[in-house]
């Protein structure tokens, strides 16, 4: 990736990062799955000033409002309202980063480098080192929803490349017609018909604050950003970089949460930076096809 394009992974990185803090906060005034409906609603606005439909199939629009509005946030705020912790959670969410790379080599034809597969292992070394020593109590259900949540973000990457050279802020803003009605339909099951009255004459400024930066911060540009860099590169070089949100979010939640984490914590921070280094840092043209990965650790197979 060129140099500016990293920066602008980073960026994508941290405004999702700070957004577990908004949401963290947004949701002590707002229950979950209305506070889903509601960043998709404001995401959306942009339509009114009559934001032109992009060149794309309305099976693509849906599949990727599906994946990401409902399904995603759909499994993962179920599986923080089962047992799992919101830290945890940001953490075993990461997993999509595999599931995009062996999907992107399936569906995409993308090549594996070597130094991305050791990236990837250095990287997710550092992720398991964090989620060890902030593990909290959780089920076996809370952590397969997350898994489901997991997949579903890897989905909504590839179909995102598949959507080709369309305007990635168009692109954000149709697919986001797609969540809110789902997603409203499940607060009123699991939160009550009251919950958004209740919504609109008990926010906060802060409140208020907090869903504005989930829908434009995170959603607007977040999200845009974030698939004009799948549009331009492959999405097995693109994913990794996702894994630098909980980085960002342990960092924000210590300095405006007044959050305390162990020394351990920010050794593994480092770990995923330095995988990251390693995944980005190319030396030859030496790939591999997930085929060949398989291949090469059958004789440690054997061996074992």
């Amino acid at each position: 990736m060129k140099f500016h394009h990293i920066l602008i992974a980073i960026i994508v990185a941290a405004l999702w990062g700070f957004n577990f803090i908004a949401v963290k906060i947004g949701l002590s005034e707002i229950p979950p799955f209305l506070y889903c409906s509601s960043r998709f609603v404001i995401a959306c606005l942009p339509l009114l000033c009559f934001i032109k439909k992009p060149p794309v199939s309305w099976p693509l629009i849906i599949g990727i409002g599906l994946s990401l509005g409902v399904l995603k946030f759909g499994f993962m705020f179920m599986g923080l309202h089962l047992g799992m912790s919101a830290g945890l959670a940001s953490l075993v969410l990461q997993s999509q980063v595999l599931f995009t790379a062996a999907l992107s080599v399936l569906f995409l034809a993308d090549k594996l480098h070597p130094n991305q597969i050791l990236g990837m292992v250095i990287a997710f070394g550092g992720i398991t080192l964090i989620g060890i020593n902030l593990h909290e109590e959780s089920t076996l259900v809370s952590f397969l929803l997350i898994i489901g949540a997991a997949i579903s973000w890897a989905f909504c990457n590839i179909m995102i490349k598949l959507a080709g050279k369309v305007n990635m802020f168009s692109l954000v803003v149709w697919t986001s017609l797609i969540p809110p009605i789902p997603m409203y339909l499940l607060s009123v099951v699991f939160e009550g018909p009251e919950a958004l009255p209740q919504m609109l004459t008990q926010m906060t400024p802060l409140g208020w604050a907090c869903l504005l930066f989930t829908a434009c911060g995170s959603t607007w540009i977040g999200s845009t950003l974030w698939g004009t860099l799948l549009r331009t590169y492959n999405a097995s070089v693109v994913v990794p970089f996702s894994l630098l949100i909980p980085v960002f979010g342990i960092s924000f939640g210590h300095i405006l949460l007044e959050e305390q984490y162990s020394a351990i914590t920010y050794v593994a921070c480092g770990i995923v930076f330095a995988g990251l280094v390693i995944n980005q840092w190319r030396t030859g043209k030496t790939h591999y096809s997930l085929k060949e990965v398989a291949n090469m650790a059958k004789p440690m197979e054997q061996a074992a």
